[in-house]
This record gives structure tokens, sequence and C-alpha cells, in this order.
């Protein structure tokens, strides 16, 4: 067999490993709420599969597609799942606060209306972190190369502070698509009516 193989064998291996754990500690963990609470284990399923969702998919994605390689322990496994977790509570998290944050603040959103989106915010941000990982991963050549040209261009018309005014530029206009990105998952959870007064 040859060393690509058994390496696609022990990556392949790992995640097994991985979501493996994943999986028996979410059946304890309904083992015990089942027999300790009066809780549904329909809800139960829910509330594990929405925290796994949440709290680990987006990491893992972006483990898989840019540090699939990267050693914190000796089990690959492990190194994945804090990688994972670790990402996910990142990104998800930092984006649930900025749209809390607005929703608050900008947006005026009573309590109890953010009380009802509060499930539908997370598998929104959730979905968009994946997007944005995978489009990266796909389009950062192309997007390197349009970067390179912007660059050279600053460079020749503005001399040697061009590619640092591009990068300031670069800066603001990402934190207004950020804002802009935000007002629209607001937008999207809030329904037109209640918009409106």
């Amino acid at each position: 067999m040859n060393t690509n193989t058994e390496s696609l064998q022990s990556k392949y291996k790992t995640d097994l490993l991985m979501w493996g754990g994943v999986l028996a500690v979410s059946a304890v963990i309904i083992g015990i709420f089942m027999i300790f609470t009066t809780t549904s284990p329909i809800d139960l399923i829910k509330k594990i599969l929405s925290a796994i969702l949440i709290m680990l998919l987006p990491g893992y994605i972006i483990v898989k597609l840019y540090l699939d390689d990267w050693k914190l322990t000796e089990n690959p496994a492990v190194d994945k799942f804090i990688l994972s977790f670790g990402l996910s509570m990142v990104t998800v998290q930092s984006l649930a606060f900025l749209v809390n944050y607005f929703a608050i603040h900008a947006a005026d959103v009573d309590q109890e209306l953010r009380i009802k989106l509060e499930n539908w915010v997370p598998v929104i941000i959730v979905a968009l972190v994946i997007g944005v990982a995978v489009g990266l991963k796909f389009f950062w050549p192309k997007l390197t190369d349009i970067w390179n040209r912007i660059s050279a261009w600053f460079q020749a018309k503005m001399g040697d502070i061009g590619p640092t005014l591009l990068l300031i530029l670069t800066v603001f206009l990402s934190l207004a698509l950020l804002f802009g990105l935000i007002q629209l998952i607001l937008m999207v959870v809030i329904p037109a009516d209640i918009r409106t007064t």
C-alpha cells in the first residue's frame, strides 16, 4: 500500500474517531438525562444535535479545509475536536454576540422577540461561517490575484503608501460588510410587520 493511501485512511480514521467520540458522549448525556429528568428523548436529541451543529460543525469544516494537519497533542482525533470546538466558539459566538448587540442597540428589538429569535440566529450564522470558509478555500487563488492587481495599481498611483491605504480601505469595507450582514440577518429573522412598527 502506498503512503498516500495510508495517509488518506489515517485522516478518515481520525475523523471517524472524533465523531464516534462525540456520538458516544452524546449518547451518554442523553441516557443520563433520560434517567434523571422528565424531558422527552426527542427534545434531548434535538438539543444535542443543535449543540453539535453550533459548537462543532463550523469549526470542523474550517479545520478540514485549512488546518487538517495541525498537531496539538499525540491524539489527532482530540486535536480535531479541540480545534473544531475552539474555532466554532470564536466564529459563531462572536458573530452571535454582534448580532445580539445590534438587535438591542441599533434595531431596538424588544427582549421577548429576541428570545423567540434565539433559535434561528445561530443556525443562520453557522450557514454563513461554513459558506465563507468554503468560498474562501475555493476562490482564494482568484482573490489573491485580484488583491495583487489592485495593490499594484494603488502602488503605481500613490507610491509606497498605496498598499497601506488599500489595507485600511479594505478593513473599513470589511467592517461595513459585516454590519450589512448583521442587518441582513436581523431582517431575515425579524418579521416584516414587527420591523415596520
